[in-house]
C-alpha cells in the first residue's frame, strides 16, 4: 500500500521535530502492526493510514507544542491508559532518548504493546500492567516521574488525582480532551485548589492537525502529595473528589 506522509512532514516543524527514515520505519511498522492486530483484538479506531497519521500520531506529538513553549521536562514519561500505545509511543519514537511508561490495565493490550515494543527495538520502555491508581504502589512509581499523560481516559479531576502522586516536584500532566464541558472545568479547578497545584493551560491544538477540536490541559504539580491520595478501591473513578 502506498503510504502519504505529506501531511506529517509539513507538520512536524510544529513540533520542533525532525522526520528521518528511521523515524518514518518505525510509524509504518507501527501502523502494519496495530493494522494486524485490531483486526484480532479492536484495540482502536483506526480507518485508514491517514486517519492513523491525523488522529494518532499528529494527535500524539502535539504535546510537543506546549512542551516546547512552555520549556517542560519530559525525560521520564508515563502515559496512563495508554491502550495501543497513543500518545506515548509515538514521542518515545519521536525521541528516543525520554524512559516511558505505558500503563494500561487490560491484559490484550499489555500483550500488544509488550509485542510492539519488542518489534520496534525500543530500549527503556516499560510496559505496566496495573489499575492507574494502584500504580503508586508499585517500585519507582510515586513522584518519579516529570511528565503525565493520557488521552481519553477520564475526567480531568481523576486524572489530577491519579497523576500528580506520580510526579516529582514541578512536573507536568498534559491532558488531551475534547468537548470541556464548564462543569468538568469546574470540577478540575476545584481539584487543581485541592492539591494546590497550577493550572499552567489549556492549550488549544491547531484544528487543521487532527481535524478535530482538541485541546491539551496542562498541570503542573508544586507542592507533595498526602500518600492517601490517590485513593484506592477505584474511588477517584467512581467518586470525584469533586
Amino acid at each position: 500500500m502506498q503510504k502519504n506522509n505529506t501531511k506529517l512532514l509539513e507538520k512536524m516543524d510544529l513540533f520542533g521535530l525532525k522526520m528521518d527514515s528511521v523515524f518514518l520505519d518505525l510509524i509504518n511498522k507501527y501502523y502494519e502492526f496495530l493494522n494486524l492486530e485490531n483486526q484480532k483484538y479492536n484495540l482502536t479506531s483506526i480507518d485508514g493510514y491517514q486517519n492513523y497519521i491525523d488522529f494518532h500520531i499528529l494527535d500524539s506529538l502535539s504535546v510537543f507544542m506546549p512542551i516546547n513553549y512552555f520549556d517542560i521536562e519530559h525525560g521520564s514519561i508515563a502515559d496512563l491508559g495508554t491502550g495501543a500505545g497513543f500518545p506515548g509511543l509515538p514521542i518515545k519514537i519521536a525521541k528516543k532518548q525520554i524512559s516511558l511508561s505505558l500503563i494500561d490495565s487490560t491484559n490484550k493490550k499489555i500483550k500488544f504493546l509488550t509485542q510492539l515494543v519488542d518489534l520496534l527495538e525500543l530500549q527503556n520502555v516499560q510496559v505496566i500492567n496495573s489499575r492507574i491508581e494502584n500504580l503508586v504502589n508499585l517500585n519507582d512509581q510515586r513522584g518519579n516521574h516529570d511528565l503525565i499523560l493520557s488521552r481519553a481516559v477520564g475526567k480531568l479531576s481523576t486524572l489530577i488525582e491519579i497523576s500528580l502522586p506520580l510526579l516529582k516536584k514541578e512536573g507536568h500532566c498534559i491532558f488531551h480532551k475534547s468537548n470541556l464541558s464548564e462543569s468538568e472545568y469546574d470540577s478540575m479547578i476545584k481539584t487543581i485548589k485541592f492539591f494546590n497545584a497550577q493550572l499552567i493551560e489549556i492549550y488549544k491544538i491547531p484544528f487543521d492537525l487532527t481535524n478535530r477540536e482538541r485541546v491539551l490541559v496542562i498541570v503542573k504539580k508544586i507542592n507533595d502529595i498526602d500518600n492517601k491520595y490517590p485513593r484506592s478501591n477505584n474511588k477517584p473513578f467512581r467518586k470525584p473528589l469533586f
